[in-house]
């Protein structure tokens, strides 16, 4: 009868091991497999994309090289310029945007910080 059935085997190996471990673990786990093996599908990109996000990459790391320098306005204005460059490429869109949400709540904390500064030393920077 197991030799008809081609998932005959699989149906007893599956019956035994819920003996050993509980329903929910086997379900969970193979919901992570699939889940993985989706994600490993879905984000491969093709050379082309490849190729673009390495110089997508280049461009991003001169606006962080302006943010660690200290620049702010000027890294503000590039990761701007590169939201509209890479508007129709998703994963750097999102990485844009949240460094220029990043920037744009340092600049509002420094821009507080100096006045408060102005305002303790009576108006004097």
């Amino acid at each position: 009868m197991l030799k008809k059935e081609y998932w005959g085997l699989l149906t007893i190996n599956a019956l035994l091991s819920t003996f050993v471990f509980p329903p929910y673990f086997i379900y969970l786990m193979s919901v992570a497999a699939l889940t993985e093996f989706a994600h490993l599908w879905t984000t491969h990109l093709s050379e082309v994309d490849q190729q673009r996000f390495i110089g997508f990459e280049k461009e991003f790391r001169k606006g962080y090289k302006l943010e660690k320098a200290g620049r702010f306005p000027e890294a503000l204005h590039w990761y701007q310029k590169l939201k509209k460059n890479y508007a129709n490429h998703p994963q750097a869109s999102h990485l844009i945007a949240l460094q220029i949400e990043k920037l744009s709540t340092k600049a509002g904390k420094t821009r507080k910080g100096s006045s408060s500064n102005a305002n303790r030393n009576g108006g004097n920077p």
